[in-house]
């Protein structure tokens, strides 16, 4: 059921007063003992007695811990003001409503009758009349229009005062929801200045944190899964990654900016970006996989064929050498399959990636095939395995992949070690 005038629906409010209110009382309360708490730490961190190096330390974690403490204050003191405030109208409200919300329905349902009623008698009248203009007049057609007429009169009386009644107990619940509402208004205003006030709203901080974990999951996964599924996947999963580790590492920065983050943090998200910086230096001169297959298949194309007989009129057994010839990129494709797009985790570590690994797969499918013995492919094979990473470099990109593997492991755990040096560089 709702109010004919401003449509608000006759309910109990939500929430309950007490609880608002005993919320609100607490939490002012607690706002003085934060207070007074950071008073105390104030007067520790100013004071000058007992000076040495680690009470300099204690003096000076105690007035950063005052300053928060006493913009708490300031935020809890004005949340529990405003919540008792909201919690004692929410009660006037509910109060009224427990007590009138039966009269306020009866009051509409005795108006929608008295309505139903008058509708219903002057329709009655008005066929009377007309039966009594359509007959001969009498003293029972006179009687029957006085009675139709004197019922139409009642009910229009009736209507007036259940009019009446009704207007009353709606503009009185109207009133009623209205200043509610007000108080609600009021009491968001209210919260949202106390935090404007005390300047400690970590809601954005909040997001940025949790957008730094979804961002260390990924990388977990992504890493694993980098390190498994080789070309032509490479390229997409090493972009994907290295945007990630970046946005990790921008958003890292921005905290160190504003003091929410040590020196150490940034530092620790900089490592996800080895792979791409020191991984570029340690895998240069290596060539793509695509280059390699196709220069692989043509060496050993190139010795099947040198291997063919001349062609010769005269000589009956070299007739099929064109044919053979034709299909010696076919035999050295078959002799040379693309590695499989799986790879082993532990290669891609060393090698510096799944590509290169495969890279190194194909280079030992060469090694075992049949034209290994060929100059051509010799020569192919080993300029080839000279341009993969050497004992060195597969020794730094172990440890570059398993610094970036545990710094994701530590960082999903929170457990990232504060680095000597750089754990108490921040930003006030």
């Amino acid at each position: 059921m709702r109010s004919p005038n401003t449509g608000n629906e006759l309910q109990i409010l939500e929430g309950n007063a007490a609880d608002i209110v005993a919320r609100g009382n607490q939490l002012t309360v607690l706002a003085t003992t934060m207070d007074e708490t950071a008073t105390q730490l104030k007067s520790i961190g100013d004071s000058t007695v007992h000076k040495s190096k680690g009470t300099d330390k204690l003096a000076e974690m105690a007035s950063e811990t005052a300053t928060d403490l006493s913009a708490a204050a300031i935020r809890y003191s004005g949340t529990g003001k405003t919540l008792t405030t909201y919690g004692e109208a929410l009660g006037v409200a509910n109060g009224w409503l427990a007590s009138n919300i039966d009269e306020v329905e009866a009051a509409e349902r005795a108006y929608q009758a008295a309505l139903d009623e008058k509708e219903d008698a002057e329709l009655a009248a008005s066929l009377a009349t007309s039966r009594a203009a359509e007959a001969e007049p009498d003293s029972a057609a006179t009687d029957a229009l006085d009675d139709a007429e004197s019922a139409a009169s009642s009910a229009r009386a009736t209507l007036t005062n259940a009019t009446t009644a009704r207007n009353e107990m709606w503009s009185a619940f109207d009133s009623v929801f209205d200043e509610w509402s007000d108080a609600y208004d009021a009491a968001v205003d209210g919260i949202e200045k106390a935090i404007e006030t005390a300047g400690n709203n970590d809601g954005f901080w909040e997001f940025i944190d949790q957008v730094l974990d979804v961002i260390a999951i990924v990388l977990v996964v992504l890493t694993i899964i980098a390190l498994v599924i080789g070309a032509p996947l490479t390229g997409l999963l090493g972009a994907i990654i290295f945007t990630l580790a970046a946005a990790s590492f921008l958003l890292t920065t921005l905290k160190f900016a504003f003091g929410r983050a040590t020196l150490s943090d940034v530092a620790w998200s900089a490592v996800g970006l080895l792979p791409f910086g020191l991984g570029k230096v340690l895998s240069r001169g290596v060539p793509t996989l695509s280059s390699v297959i196709q220069g692989g298949r043509g060496v050993v194309t190139a010795a099947i064929r040198g291997a063919l007989p001349r062609f010769s009129f005269l000589r009956p057994t070299t007739w099929g050498t064109p044919f053979r010839s034709l299909f010696a990129p076919l035999q050295s494709a078959r002799a040379l399959p693309k590695p499989g797009m799986l790879t082993n985790p532990f290669d891609a570590i060393r090698f510096g990636g799944s590509q290169t690994a495969q890279v190194s797969t194909f280079v030992n499918t060469m090694r075992s095939s049949p034209y290994a013995t060929s100059p051509g492919v010799q020569q192919f094979i080993s300029s080839t395995a000279a341009s993969l990473p050497g004992g060195i470099r597969q020794s730094l990109n172990v440890v570059a992949w398993g610094g970036v593997s545990l710094s994701d492991g530590l960082g999903l755990f929170d457990a990232q070690p504060e680095i000597p040096g750089l754990r108490d560089v921040r930003i006030g």
